[in-house]
């Protein structure tokens, strides 16, 4: 009983920290998109490259903010559907 207990919890875990990994590195990639674009069309007088960081900066603090929150709904919704999965 004890291992599945802690095989239960490290995938948890791991399941959590992946999905702030991956809402933070979304938000990165959408900033680093996003951010040269509308600069250009807004009429940014920064280069590209510099648009780009900046993107990538700001679009991975604020995805950053709501990731823990999303990671926790969504390891409870999987352990909830693994719980009613068992015999």
């Amino acid at each position: 009983m004890k291992q599945e207990t802690v095989k239960l919890w490290a995938g948890r875990t791991g399941g959590f920290f992946f999905t702030v990994f991956e809402v933070c590195a979304l938000g990165a990639l959408l900033g680093a998109i996003t951010f040269p674009v509308a600069g250009k069309i807004g009429g940014a007088h920064k280069t590209v490259a510099e648009l780009v960081v900046l993107g990538v900066k700001t679009g991975a603090f604020f995805f950053m903010v709501w990731a823990p929150g999303v990671a926790l709904v969504r390891e409870f919704a999987r352990a909830g559907k693994l719980k009613n999965r068992a015999p």
